[in-house]
């Protein structure tokens, strides 16, 4: 991503419309900004529906009513606003969970408090679960876009293996890394399933049946380690 592209992506982040950050940007700058998050918004409901792979550069800035050049000026590809996306969407979970965490005392209410934070986050945005779901398999291709979201999706993990990290307590054999990636494979590979084959429509009403499973799953790995050795 282009050094212009983030510093317009912060400048959205900071600006909408009646904040104060309104009085210390410029009309054009406010205009940039307002651009970018449409683009965002507008990115993000059509990965939602046609998926990254098939949406394209000019579905968005049909969906935007802006022109590619103007597209362009904000973002050097479609892998680009990808990237913002998906550090938009670990950012803010990693947020969620490092403020649930903040109160929470060491040990195994540590790791059930993460998982809560993370299914709910899911549950409330089932399509940030199937984008994640899709970037992944991206992540898998051996060009420079698919490193940069490996990058980004890797610093999310070293977060969440430091904000889990008091749950393994001492003497316990793996690593918070190890715990981070299990917690978060069986956590998007259950609630991306029941998504695919039963809808976003009933998954919320079955929230304490995925918290049962996946505390289940991942609770004894603090007693018998997690496969390191």
């Amino acid at each position: 991503m282009s050094r212009g592209a983030l510093i317009l992506h912060r400048e959205a982040k900071a600006t909408t419309m009646d904040t104060p950050a309104d009085a210390t940007l410029s009309r054009v700058e406010r205009r940039k900004a307002r651009t970018n998050k449409r683009f965002l918004e507008v990115a993000r409901q059509l990965f939602s529906e046609k998926g990254i792979y098939w949406a394209k550069v000019e579905d968005i800035t049909e969906s935007a009513d802006q022109g590619k050049g103007t597209f362009y000026k904000y973002f050097d590809s479609k892998e680009a606003i990808i990237r913002v996306l998906l550090d938009e969407g670990l950012n803010e979970l990693s947020t969620k969970t490092e403020e649930a965490l903040r109160h929470v005392s060491a040990g195994p209410k540590t790791l059930s408090a993460a998982i809560e934070v993370r299914v709910d986050f899911f549950l409330n945005h089932p399509e940030s679960l199937l984008f994640l779901h899709q970037v992944r398999g991206m992540m898998q291709l051996k060009v420079e876009a698919a490193k940069e979201l490996r990058e980004a999706y890797d610093a999310h993990l070293r977060r969440l293996a430091q904000l889990i990290k008091p749950a393994m307590g001492a003497g316990r054999s793996g690593s918070a890394r190890d715990l981070a990636q299990t917690m978060a494979a069986y956590t998007s590979g259950l609630l991306t399933y029941s998504v695919l084959f039963g809808g976003t429509a009933g998954i919320k009403s079955r929230r304490n049946y995925f918290l049962q499973i996946l505390e289940g799953s991942l609770l004894p790995l603090l007693k018998n380690g997690n496969g390191t050795h």
